[in-house]
């Protein structure tokens, strides 16, 4: 759907994944990861304009919108993503046969 609110939102979000990417030359590097939780918390939220998340988009989302809202504990967050990448594969694995399915 291209509403131009949803247009408007996506140009903030190429923004701010563009400055962020300028701005990882003279931040930490635990800052990446955070950038990159952050951009994701965006995308998720631009894609509730266009929708419902489906029920394991949201729980992902509010995952991800409590770890940037958290302190930056870098070991936290590690176990997090680890944790998340490991659960996207499942889920993907799932969609994957489902789609096969149809």
């Amino acid at each position: 759907m291209k509403t131009p609110e949803l247009q408007t939102e996506l140009f903030y979000l190429i923004t701010y994944m563009i400055t962020s990417a300028s701005g990882l030359y003279s931040e930490p590097p635990d800052y990446g990861s955070f950038r990159l939780l952050d951009a994701c918390g965006r995308l998720l939220r631009i894609m509730q304009l266009d929708g419902e998340l489906d029920p394991f988009l949201a729980r992902l989302k509010a995952e991800i919108d409590l770890e940037r809202e958290g302190s930056m504990d870098p070991t936290r967050q590690r176990a997090n993503i680890e944790r998340w990448v490991l659960e996207l594969a499942q889920e993907l694995r799932q969609r994957q046969l489902s789609d096969l399915e149809i």
